[in-house]
C-alpha cells in the first residue's frame, strides 16, 4: 500500500509567499510563472516521500491535475485562517471550482442582522458566527479550570496535612536535636538558622520537582492532545 494521508488536507493558491511561511527547500514561483507548480508543507512532503521536483497528481471535481513541486515550506507563525499543506500558483488552479473564505470582526449583537442580510443577497454564502463557538469553548474551558482548581486545592490541603503530620511525627527527634545543639553551645539564633535552611532546601527541591513535572505534563498536553 502506498503512502497516504490519514485526514483531509487543505489546498489553496497564492501569488506571493505568505508572511507566516518560510521556504525550507527549493524556491517560490515568480508572478509570470506559467507552468503548473505548487509548494508542499515539509512534514506532509516527508510523510508522502515528496521532494522538490516531484510530480504530484490531484483529482479535483473529476478532473486530473498534475503539478511540479517547486518548494517545501514550513509554518513560522500561526494565524486564524487555516494553513494549507498544498499551495498552488494561481494559474495552476484556473478553471477549477474554488471556495473563498473571509472574516469580519464586529459587535456580537449585530451578527444576526449581518447573517440575514447576507443570506438574502447571497444564499450560497455560508456564515459561521465564531463568537457562539468561542462561547461554548469558553464554557468547557471554565468547567475544566474549575475541576483543576478543585484538584489543586485538594492537593494543597492534603500536602498541608501530610506536612503537619510529618512535623508532628518528628517532634521528639527535633527536640533531641535542639538539646544536642544547645549542649554543643548553639544559641537560639543558630538553631533557628539551621532549621530554616533545612526547610527552605526541602521546599526548594519540592517546588523544583513540582515545576518540572507540571512543565512536562503541560508539554505532553500541548503536543499530543492540542
Amino acid at each position: 500500500m502506498g503512502r497516504r494521508l490519514q485526514r483531509p488536507r487543505g489546498v489553496t493558491w497564492e501569488e506571493v509567499l505568505p508572511s507566516n511561511l518560510k521556504i525550507k527547500e527549493g524556491k517560490w514561483w515568480t508572478a509570470d510563472e506559467s507552468a503548473p507548480v505548487l509548494s508542499v508543507a515539509a512534514d506532509t512532503a516527508m510523510a508522502l516521500n515528496i521532494r522538490v521536483g516531484s510530480e504530484v497528481e490531484f483529482e479535483i471535481a473529476g478532473r486530473s491535475l498534475r503539478a511540479i513541486v517547486s518548494s517545501l515550506h514550513v509554518v513560522e507563525a500561526f494565524r486564524p485562517t487555516p494553513d494549507p499543506e498544498f499551495i498552488f500558483s494561481r494559474r495552476t488552479l484556473q478553471g477549477f471550482p474554488q471556495v473563498f473564505q473571509g472574516g469580519v470582526r464586529m459587535q456580537a449583537d449585530k451578527a444576526g442582522a449581518l447573517q440575514r442580510a447576507v443570506f438574502q443577497k447571497f444564499p450560497t454564502v455560508t456564515l459561521v458566527n465564531v463568537a457562539e463557538v468561542l462561547s461554548i469553548v469558553q464554557q468547557v474551558i471554565d468547567q475544566v479550570a474549575l475541576v483543576i482548581r478543585f484538584l489543586s486545592g485538594f492537593a494543597i490541603l492534603a500536602g498541608g496535612i501530610i506536612l503537619a503530620a510529618s512535623v508532628a511525627g518528628t517532634r521528639f527527634r527535633r527536640v533531641r536535636e535542639v538539646v544536642i545543639l544547645k549542649t554543643l553551645g548553639a544559641t537560639r539564633r543558630h538553631v533557628g538558622r539551621i532549621f530554616s535552611i533545612e526547610f527552605l532546601s526541602l521546599g526548594a527541591v519540592a517546588g523544583l520537582l513540582g515545576a518540572l513535572l507540571a512543565g512536562g505534563f503541560t508539554n505532553v498536553v500541548l503536543t499530543q492532545l492540542l
